[in-house]
């Protein structure tokens, strides 16, 4: 799979979902008991002692002061690297660490800018060092953008990460499309044999592509810190099935302090799907408030997947 049809397939996602958000305000009903999803939350040191075990087998970095002047410029003009004269993603067999970035303000090469919808404010990321490390700091105002990496030949494994925010967004609530906004959000999308999907997954597909020249990826696993639902709560999206989102954090119980977890891909995403997981093509993060019209600021430490 080519970088630019991972590119497509990431950036489909949500601007599917933006489509379908205009017509779409129904709420979702809460998960069923038997939906939920183990709390995932792990002491620090334990997640630092293993993410420094999978560190040592990182693929290097090449040229990332190029990559890092391209992203700026890229962010400056507004554009989305849809261009025909966009350099490709490169497509990666690990997630580049933040902590391996070589100076603030400078994303490690394989971090990609994702905007979600040119009519959208980005939300502001920038490369600070917090508590003697490299960390992504997003803040956002009526905001929506992320940031992504490419992956190739990833089966679904062990995914670990951290992360913290100054609050959570009190009106937001992820199973209601017109609130449907997070202070934190990491996600992985998966391909799949989309000619299994229903009629209306693959019509909905179609429209997608038609109308926004990407394609989706078969399916996506988000991982949020929501401000009302439970800690393990699986949601639907509002707008999609084909987008499930995971409660990992909830609420300002934790605010302002290090989060980490540990999650098992293929677990969780039996437990959201219903079935097996194909390759993973992509991992990312997205703080967003365009929906409520809100601010929030939050930070993101490593992830690894193994």
């Amino acid at each position: 799979m080519t970088a630019r049809k991972h590119w497509l397939a990431l950036t489909g996602v949500l601007g599917t979902l933006m489509l379908a958000g205009c017509a779409s305000t129904t709420p979702v009903p809460p998960a069923d008991p038997a939906a939920m999803a183990p709390v995932s939350a792990i002491d620090c040191k334990t997640f630092a002692a293993r993410l420094a075990t999978q560190q040592s087998g990182a693929e290097p970095a090449a040229d990332p002061l190029a990559l890092a002047n391209q992203q700026s410029a890229e962010a400056e003009s507004g554009e989305d690297g849809e261009g025909a004269d966009a350099a490709p993603a490169p497509v990666l067999t690990r997630l580049p660490p933040f902590s391996s970035a070589s100076a603030p303000n400078q994303l490690p090469v394989g971090w990609q800018p994702w905007t979600i919808n040119r009519n959208k404010t980005p939300t502001r990321y920038s490369m600070v060092e917090v508590d003697q490390r490299l960390v992504v700091h997003a803040q956002a105002d009526s905001s929506a953008s992320g940031l992504y990496v490419p992956l190739r030949d990833r089966d679904a494994g062990t995914l670990r990460w951290t992360w913290k925010t100054s609050g959570v967004i009190r009106n937001a609530d992820n199973a209601q499309g017109q609130r449907e906004d997070s202070p934190l959000r990491l996600f992985v999308a998966f391909d799949g044999d989309k000619g299994s999907l229903s009629l209306k997954d693959q019509l909905m597909y179609e429209m997608a592509r038609l109308t926004t020249g990407r394609e989706m990826p078969y399916a996506t696993l988000m991982y949020i810190w929501g401000g009302q639902r439970a800690e393990g709560t699986v949601l639907p999206n509002p707008h999609t099935d084909r987008v499930r989102m995971i409660v990992v954090d909830s609420g300002a119980k934790h605010a302002n302090e290090w989060r980490c977890h540990e999650r098992d891909l293929r677990a969780d995403y039996r437990k959201a799907f219903g079935t097996d997981p194909g390759r993973v093509i992509a991992v990312g993060i997205m703080t967003d408030t365009d929906n409520t019209r809100s601010k929030v600021e939050s930070w993101y430490g490593d992830i690894a997947l193994d």
